[in-house]
């Protein structure tokens, strides 16, 4: 049930999105913006005789509430919160002897989030330096209006603040929960004892919380992987049912996330085009290196 956290994190991301816009006082002529916008501006408007708040405080309310009802709903399903670093990293909440307690499950709930949240700005700006200097395009403008209010923030500076967050984030999820790896050939976990994020000499545990945080930014290339691979999908169930807006929106946003790499439709003509098949590939195995690098210092004894 790995689409159940997903499908609540998207959820979330659009009342997140609604607490840094002002609908009353923007336009949305964005097909990509319009339906998303309409959706949540209908909820609130459901609400907001009930809860008597403005628009951003009822968002708020909106936004604890999906977190608390994902918690519950996912702990009853006994879906295991887990949240992963890399290929081999994996946290989940420390439990008592008998269950993980409620407030725990609600607190890597809120990493879930946060986590997602972080990794999606970071495509974010992994599509910002492979696009070439162009006027916007509406797939980049709804890019855009849903990575607020990251996408405030001045270019040059992006980087720095993804960087604090992460490790912020990092630091938290080695301090609340227990640690398991990945055996990479049988794909099985175990639970590791001693932490390396935890133990030996102060300087390095905090050495490799900052690479577990550049682990989990480079977790933005696994979104983008898997976010390429959805639209190349829905690439071609829109061509086999000749679903014509579906088409243009999946080549937009297939467009949208190569950046220069991605060919011109009016030169490509007719013809296949497998430059998305082989740019999947490519950031697929730049993603894996990285995360063999960075998994490879944080094991490395040099450093205990």
């Amino acid at each position: 049930m790995d689409y159940l956290p997903l499908v609540f994190n998207i959820l979330l991301l659009l009342f997140w999105v609604r607490l840094w816009s002002a609908p009353d006082r923007e336009f949305y002529f964005n097909p990509f913006l319009s339906g998303t916008v309409r959706m949540t501006d209908s909820a609130l408007a459901f609400l907001r005789p009930v809860l008597n708040l403005p628009d951003r405080g009822a968002a708020l309310l909106v936004i604890l509430f999906v977190v608390a009802f994902k918690t519950v709903v996912l702990g009853r399903l006994n879906v295991p919160w887990t949240l992963s670093f890399g290929i081999d990293f994996l946290f989940a909440p420390a439990a008592t002897a008998t269950a993980t307690p409620w407030k725990m499950q609600f607190l890597y709930s809120m990493f879930h989030f946060a986590s997602f949240l972080f990794k999606f700005w970071c495509v974010c700006l992994i599509v910002k330096f492979i696009t070439p200097s162009q006027h916007p395009t509406r797939a980049s403008e709804a890019l855009d209006f849903f990575a607020r209010p990251f996408s405030f923030l001045p270019l040059l500076l992006q980087p720095v603040v993804l960087a604090v967050l992460h490790v912020a984030l990092a630091f938290a999820v080695t301090r609340t929960g227990v640690l398991n790896m990945t055996n990479p050939l049988t794909q099985e976990t175990k639970l590791i004892a001693v932490s390396p994020f935890l133990s030996g000499p102060l300087f390095a545990q905090l050495l490799k919380t900052g690479w577990l945080a550049a682990l989990s930014m480079a977790d933005g290339f696994a979104l983008l992987i898997r976010a390429l691979f959805v639209l190349i999908i829905g690439n071609l169930a829109a061509a086999v049912f000749q679903v014509q807006s579906l088409l243009i929106i999946c080549n937009e946003g297939v467009e949208l996330l190569m950046g220069r790499f991605a060919r011109n439709r009016a030169m490509a003509g007719m013809g296949l085009d497998f430059t998305p098949l082989i740019f999947f590939f490519v950031v697929d195995m730049v993603y894996r290196g990285i995360c063999l690098g960075l998994e490879n210092l944080i094991n490395s004894p040099f450093f205990n």
